[in-house]
């Protein structure tokens, strides 16, 4: 393509016009040719064909043309200020573009559905998480004349996390544990699950043995101080939840040293390796007894058992709780699960599992009516209660509370049994109150009852009145018993004594066979009946105070409804 002409001389002469001339000619000669292109578009050419950048005319106008159709006319009428409005974001502020004021809103609005995403998924997981653990599972068995109940903690819960076996001692000392029940720790900590643990002094408020509490050495009794320390084993919990046992003279500095660190002493291991080691006399001698027992067990996967049963009951048919020893705790245990490891925990009256605020075994302590506060506790529950979880709390815990009642009531029968109480009433009082005693097909075999005229014991199987009290005699199998005493009663009518018996009379007493001689004693016998007036015959002997030969023993009989006289024995 020809240039134009742009070196120019300094002066202007031929060559400048020279070159100006034909710069003109040219600048006419492009602007017909651009003319001739425009006239041709204009009558040949279509919109589809002219390009503009990557898109066409056509193309470009089809776009702008829909632009103008989607705006919304304002309420002013004014179509210019309402596409300026459609610029403006949600946040007020002036886009080039409505597109790019669209795209920020758009990001917006999705950073807000991302954000409203987590919060659901987090709700979500939280409505899926309680502040229970679901996965705990518990149930009731009997064996050996004892009720036992079986506590089953997994591993892991539903979502692969480990279920933490935590260590628990209340107060802001545990150097000196504040003591309260198993249940009052259930409900202040929300725990799934709560047991007793160590033994300890309650006056000192000490536990025993060698205590690690959260990786910190407790200040507790050893076996310098109570000799039967020395024979206990201590049991050691893993941050993974395993499970290990200790020899008596393994010190809790060594065993914190080994990566463990949380201790309880109880008494000793029951089974180990799947085998039963429990022996006689062993840690304690109330290991063959039969007592009320706590242990924690291990599965081969790490799952954690619990083990609780009752006992001290054994005077009454239909109340019966031996108890086991710790042989029969452990075979109890192995009827159940493939155990590799169980520890004897605390037990007797301490024995607690609580699930969900209320317990399951049943208590001991003040007639079998109260549970009995303890030192320290091993437990499981969430880090975080959600304000919903206290409803189910409450339910719980209510759950708990007619559990107690219960408990109460059922202590109260048993200790009503066994009752040492100095009073017992019985309202309704008149002619007839009485007990019955019945077999167990419920025949009536006995019966004591009391009226206003005494008391009685009736024997159903003889249909006889075995003992009877009246104001004035007692009566055994339809004979009235005789009046004896240490002092005999005093007399004044010797003629009409009614019961058999010794009794004193004056020498002015009507009958006496000493008559303003001496005092006498005299015993009276009923041959043929209990009374005198039914009797047809009867005996009297009567021995004198007088201190002289001329006064002597004498007697004297009843016949025909008449004493005969006194004669000399």
């Amino acid at each position: 393509m020809e240039r134009y002409k742009d070196n120019f001389p300094r002066k202007v002469n031929d060559q400048f016009r020279g070159n100006v001339i034909q710069n003109a000619r040219m600048s006419q000669k492009d602007r017909e040719t651009l003319y001739k292109i425009a006239r041709e578009y204009q009558q040949d050419k279509k919109s589809s064909e002219i390009k503009h950048g990557n898109s066409t005319v056509e193309k470009e106008l089809k776009s702008l043309r829909n632009q103008v159709k989607s705006q919304i006319i304002g309420a002013n009428g004014n179509a210019t200020a309402e596409v300026k409005d459609m610029r403006v974001d949600t946040k007020g502020q002036l886009h080039d573009l409505a597109q790019d004021r669209l795209n920020e809103d758009f990001n917006r609005i999705g950073d807000i559905a991302d954000a409203a995403k987590e919060t659901a998924d987090v709700l979500e997981n939280k409505m899926n998480s309680g502040a229970y653990y679901n996965e705990v599972s518990h149930f009731k068995g009997r064996k050996f004349d004892t009720t036992y109940y079986i506590t089953h903690i997994p591993h892991l819960d539903s979502n692969g996390n480990i279920i933490k076996l935590r260590r628990g001692i209340n107060g802001n000392d545990p150097n000196k544990p504040e003591h309260i029940t198993p249940s009052q720790w259930a409900r202040k900590t929300k725990a799934t699950f709560v047991s007793n643990a160590s033994t300890g002094s309650g006056s000192q408020q000490k536990l025993h043995g060698q205590q690690i509490y959260n990786g910190q050495i407790l200040d507790s009794i050893k076996g310098d101080e109570y000799d039967e320390l020395n024979s206990r084993w201590t049991l050691a919990i893993g941050d993974d939840n395993s499970l290990t046992s200790f020899p008596p003279d393994v010190q809790a500095s060594e065993i914190r040293n080994q990566g463990y660190n949380n201790t309880v002493s109880g008494f000793g291991p029951i089974i180990s390796d799947g085998k039963i080691i429990a022996k006689d006399n062993d840690y304690s001698p109330s290991t063959i007894l039969s007592h009320p027992r706590q242990a924690i067990a291990q599965l081969p996967n790490k799952d954690l058992i619990f083990f609780s049963c009752d006992g001290r009951e054994n005077n009454a048919d239909d109340m019966i709780e031996k108890g086991m020893t710790l042989t029969e705790v452990a075979e109890t245990l192995l009827d159940h699960y493939d155990i590799q490891f169980a520890y004897n925990l605390d037990g007797g009256g301490s024995a607690s599992s609580v699930v969900r605020s209320h317990k399951l075994n049943k208590s001991m302590d003040v007639r079998k009516t109260e549970e009995r506060k303890v030192l320290d506790f091993l437990y499981i529950g969430r880090d975080t209660v959600q304000l919903r979880d206290q409803d189910m709390q409450n339910a719980y815990q209510d759950i708990g509370e007619v559990r107690d009642m219960v408990q109460e009531v059922r202590g109260m029968l048993y200790s009503f049994r066994r009752t040492s109480g100095k009073e017992f009433g019985i309202t309704g009082y008149d002619k007839y109150t009485g007990y019955l005693s019945f077999d167990e097909e419920g025949n009536p075999k006995k019966k004591f009852y009391m009226g206003t005229e005494g008391f009685r014991m009736f024997d159903y199987d003889t249909g006889r009145t075995w003992f009877r009290v009246l104001p004035d005699f007692m009566q055994f199998m339809g004979k009235a018993l005789a009046v004896n005493y240490s002092a005999p009663p005093h007399v004044t009518d010797l003629n009409n004594i009614e019961l058999g018996g010794t009794y004193y009379a004056q020498r002015s007493a009507k009958g006496s066979p000493y008559p303003n001689a001496s005092s006498c004693v005299v015993t009276q016998y009923n041959i043929t009946y209990s009374l005198k007036d039914d009797d047809t015959t009867a005996f009297q002997f009567a021995v004198p105070f007088a201190r002289s030969q001329n006064v002597r023993m004498k007697r004297r009989t009843y016949a025909q409804g008449a004493w005969s006289s006194w004669v000399d024995v």
